[in-house]
């Protein structure tokens, strides 16, 4: 009987490269050999012309020696340019017999495939045992051809491990093509790029974006990566992601001194803007990412402004990270990365959209990640926007295991394998969780876990008693903590030691080492998994988890925490309602300043939930108010209790004061603001209240003028300039809101467009010093509207036309800015534009149902239907307008109305109707957003059609008397001219008068 031999398999790596006629010349053995030196390996020419390097492998240090074959291959391939090449493993009885052997085939086979293929340089094709070998060094993709070796890369600090050891970004290489593709794309056209990478918690989306980031690292070096990560504790908190990518794009890494941040943004914005730009830039910067500057140094002026106006300081910071982004992208390329967006806030996201928006044609970047649930949170997320959005499906079989073998190596059997990998059912979390329980021999101990928060919880029931207790209060901080801040609040229940045991989790790969830390001095750590942070905080009891929260927020106040809604949550759940109170008043003043209005009102109330003290409270109700005002969504009840609790002139009374008048505005209870406790006369605003007080002045002024208590709206504009006296120079908004006020009634009330015009220009070094596009807009729909009267048509039209976003920007005045328009085109004759401007009046009113919108659309559509001719429309659109007309503008839908029933030969009719007019203007001494000569006028005409001759020369002459008056006040001789001559009724009125009383016509005739 033949005895049984004790040979075993030997393991070899085969590294072949194709024959010369393959690809390119052959070099000379000498050259291959050098190259091949460093690795040991045995070269053997075939028959065939190609050549093999065989190495020899020990199977329990697979993972070295694969290694080892691919850095010979990458030689290999330096020296032999141009031939295919590939690895292969396997077992064979004699190294000296390979030919017979199917490692030799496996090699031939991936050599034919990449034989062709693409790329330079020429790819190495490796097997499947290979590349699951390989570690994240090497950078393995699946092509077409089948997975491919592209090289090797020095390995990004803090890289994912598992078992100690780096792991490769398995089974997503359409996923990094596709984001390479993008970004590629857009530095070549260049054009801004957005994708959303979408995938269920434990599927691998960090680990893509890491990868992403190292690929990005090697192929565009001078491509900036701005990164900031979403966190439980901190969801929605203010600008949070967007402020953490930009500190780290000026080169903030943690809560450094407050003199050095400052200096770093400082430094950072020198390096790309120059002047009043970078001043004003590094300022709102400094607000942005919770580095504020002094507003009482030279240039403050306008950082003081926006501490005082919400929108205000919202344009500002926006218009900061604009033209910082626009300045970095100028440049070099820049990738914004953004983590768990679904954590993210409003002002983050709304800032990111509108750059995308203006900023389309630069070379940058943003790759968000989140869960699905994301568009529970912000639905329509920048839909207007080119969005690609990827959603990540399950790992692959084939990818998972060559996750396992890589980390297990070649020893553990395939049975095993196919088994992780069934388990893990796609899941990159879940399958790491069930290598490591394989590794440690724990996963046979009795049937897994069927989900993946069940594996999280036998990961953590493995732990030492000890360190799960550390690990508990480590998930008290969040998805992120700190060595010092958990032994601060363990070290008098522990004493030594729990260093240690945060080491050990370290070790053991349940936390995680970051490089940077937001506090200096102290070692930032984070949960290698957001699951496994909950599942530690899901075994805290109701006692320690209020104590560890009180702690916490101790802890990261006195460490100099910038976010309130951090600060605000850790000090409710800790037992400290009025602290949180205070933190989520903060909380709200920060989310206003973004105009994230939602926010505003859910932190307020989650502050007075905290049943606060009197003072916190009104502060509190305050802040809820001034959003539900800007959502059009009073609470009588919440304005009453300001107006009646708050001081008179604090911020707290004036935001009641707003929201108050607001409700009487659109409940049309005028008789409201007679109440004594309104009253506006010597109410002395506190510091910092003057412009909200400004607004209350200016709306209080709005609203009796509408209603037709001018006279009342008059007294109010001397208690607003003595305001202005007071406060204008420590305030400025006070000033720009006092000059708007007098800048719109400047016409319709004191019948002076000049003096208006002049008002209006006047905002003009204020805008220039505060650098606001708001009170820029503003003061151009001044500028627009005076220019009309003052019969500047062409002027009116270009300014009017070219305030940029007026309708959303300008919010209710917007309106005023489409009556003008409208009339402006009509009296240059442009008939169909004044049409369609007043239909887009109307329609606008309709949304959003309100009704002196719509009054005014029908009335210029009326008046420009009239002059085409088109009398029975006409005639619809005026009786719909006089039905829904607020009192101030009665007069001029009345005089429309008159000079309608003229064209239609009804006399009388128009006699009435401009009677009618008359009376009305002349018992509130005003005719609203409108030129008192047009209702001079059709009553004049109309006396005359009813053969009251002498009545109509007596109002002719009157109406003259009136133009040349106004006239006489405008020092400008050109804009007189224009006036006299460009403003239909002016000019219509001198040439009647001219032919009725034989005056002089002073200006042509004109037909209005």
């Amino acid at each position: 009987m033949t005895a049984i031999t004790s040979r075993e398999l030997q393991h070899v790596i085969v590294v072949m490269l194709g024959s010369a006629g393959d690809g390119g010349p052959s070099p000379d053995g000498a050259a291959l050999r050098q190259a091949i030196g460093p690795y040991g390996g045995r070269l053997e020419e075939l028959g065939d012309g190609s050549t093999i390097v065989v190495l020899e492998a020990d199977r329990h240090a697979a993972t070295d020696h694969a290694a080892r074959a691919a850095r010979c291959a990458l030689a290999l391939r330096g020296v032999a340019t141009g031939r295919c090449m590939a690895i292969a493993m396997g077992h064979v009885e004699s190294l000296r017999e390979l030919t017979g052997g199917d490692v030799l085939d496996r090699a031939r086979r991936l050599v034919s495939r990449v034989a062709g293929a693409p790329g330079a340089p020429t790819p190495i094709a490796v097997d499947e045992l290979t590349a699951g070998l390989l570690d994240a060094r090497f950078e393995v993709i699946e092509r077409d051809v089948g997975l491919v070796l592209c090289g090797e890369r020095a390995l990004i600090q803090g890289a994912r491990t598992l078992l100690g050891r780096p792991t490769p970004c398995v089974g997503r290489d359409w996923e990094l093509d596709t984001l390479m593709a993008n970004l590629e794309a857009g530095i070549d056209e260049p054009k801004a790029q957005a994708v959303l990478l979408i995938g269920a918690a434990g599927i691998g989306k960090s680990r893509i974006g890491a990868e992403f980031v190292g690929r990005v690292q090697q192929r565009h070096g001078e491509l900036a990566i701005w990164s900031g990560r979403g966190d439980s504790l901190r969801a929605g908190s203010t600008l949070d992601l967007l402020a953490q990518a930009l500190r780290g794009a000026v080169g903030i890494r943690g809560s450094e001194p407050l003199a050095e941040r400052r200096d770093l943004i400082q430094a950072r914005v020198a390096e790309r803007l120059h002047g009043a730009e970078r001043e004003r830039v590094t300022r709102f910067l400094g607000e942005l990412v919770g580095a504020p500057f002094p507003d009482e140094s030279e240039g403050g002026a306008a950082l003081r402004a926006a501490r005082h106006d919400a929108q205000l300081m919202s344009e500002q910071m926006y218009t900061a990270w604009l033209d910082f982004l626009r300045a970095e992208t100028f440049a070099r390329p820049v990738l914004v990365l953004l983590e768990d967006l679904h954590w993210s806030d409003f002002g983050t996201v709304r800032f990111i959209g509108t750059a995308l928006r203006e900023l389309c044609d630069q070379p940058w970047m943003v790759l968000a990640m989140a869960r699905p649930e994301l568009y529970e949170v912000f639905p329509r997320l920048w839909a207007e926007r080119q969005v690609q959005e990827i959603r990540l499906k399950g790992l692959g079989r084939r990818a998972g295991e060559r996750l396992v073998r890589q980390v297990l190596g070649t020893a553990v059997a395939p049975a095993t394998i196919e088994g992780l990998v069934r388990q893990a059912d796609g899941n990159a979390l879940y399958l790491e969780e069930l290598i490591r329980a394989e590794a440690e021999h724990k996963g046979k101990d009795g049937p897994l876990p069927g989900t993946v928060l069940a594996m999280v919880e036998t990961r953590l029931a493995r732990l030492p008693r000890h360190a799960r207790r550390v690990l508990r209060v480590a998930s008290v901080f969040g998805e992120v903590c700190w060595d010092g801040a958990v032994i601060a609040l363990l070290e008098g229940a522990m004493g030594a030691g729990v260093g240690d045991l945060l080491a050990t989790l370290v070790e053991q790969e349940v936390l995680i080492a970051r490089r940077d830390s937001r506090f200096p001095g102290e070692r930032e750590l984070a949960f290698r998994h957001a699951l496994i942070r909950e599942g530690a905080y899901a075994t805290l009891t109701a006692e320690d988890r209020r104590l560890a929260h009180r702690l916490a927020g101790e802890w990261l106040e006195q460490h100099g925490e910038a976010d309130p809604m951090v600060l605000a949550g850790h000090f409710e759940r800790g037992g400290q309602p009025a602290r949180a109170a205070e933190f989520y008043l903060r909380a709200a003043e920060q989310a206003l300043h973004v105009l994230d209005l939602e926010a505003v009102i859910a932190r307020a109330d989650l502050g007075l939930s905290c049943a606060p003290p009197q003072q916190l409270r009104l502060a509190l109700l305050g802040a809820r108010s001034d959003a539900s005002r800007r959502l059009q969504r009073v609470t009588i009840g919440e304005a009453e209790e300001l107006i009646g609790a708050a001081p008179r002139g604090s911020l707290a009374w004036a935001r009641g004061m707003l929201a108050y008048q607001l409700r009487a505005l659109m409940e049309r209870r005028v008789e409201d603001l007679a109440d004594p406790r309104v009253r506006l006369e010597e109410v002395t605003p506190d510091p910092g209240a003057a412009g909200a007080m400004s607004l209350v002045f200016l709306t209080r002024v709005f609203i009796l003028d509408s209603f037709g208590h001018v006279a009342w709206g008059s007294a109010q504009d001397e208690a607003f300039s003595a305001l202005v006296r007071a406060r204008g120079e420590q305030e400025p908004l006070a000033t720009v809101w006092w000059h708007v006020a007098i800048g719109v009634r400047g016409s319709h009330v004191y019948d002076d467009p000049w003096s208006a015009m002049q008002h209006g220009e006047a905002i003009q070094p204020i805008c220039e010093a505060l650098g606001s596009q708001l009170i820029f807009l503003n003061m151009q729909l001044i500028r627009g509207i005076n220019q009309w009267y003052l019969g500047a048509l062409a002027s009116a039209v270009q300014t009017l036309e070219g305030i940029p976003g007026a309708d959303t920007a300008i919010g209710m005045a917007s309106s005023m800015r489409r009556l003008s328009l409208s009339w402006v085109h009509a009296d240059r004759g442009a008939f169909e534009r004044a049409c369609a401007v007043a239909s887009q009046l109307v329609e606008s009113g309709r949304g959003r149902n309100n009704v002196a919108e719509q009054s005014r659309g029908r009335w210029a559509l009326a008046e420009a239907l009239r002059r085409m001719g088109d009398l029975a429309a006409a005639e619809r659109e005026i009786e719909a307008a006089l039905a829904l007309a607020m009192p101030l503008e009665a007069p001029g839908v009345l005089a429309t109305l008159a000079r309608l029933r003229l064209a239609q030969d009804r006399a009388a009719e128009a006699l009435v109707a401009a009677e009618d007019a008359m009376a009305r203007y002349a018992a509130m001494g005003a005719c609203g957003m409108f030129r008192a000569a047009f209702v001079r006028l059709a009553h004049a005409e109309a006396l005359h059609a009813t053969g009251a001759h002498d009545a109509a020369r007596a109002a002719i002459a009157q109406a003259r008397a009136r133009v040349l008056a106004v006239a006489a006040r405008i020092s400008d001789p050109d804009y007189r001219a224009s006036f006299l001559a460009q403003v239909p009724e002016n000019a219509r009125t001198l040439s009647l008068a001219s032919t009725w009383l034989g005056e002089p016509a002073l200006a042509g005739p004109a037909e209005g």
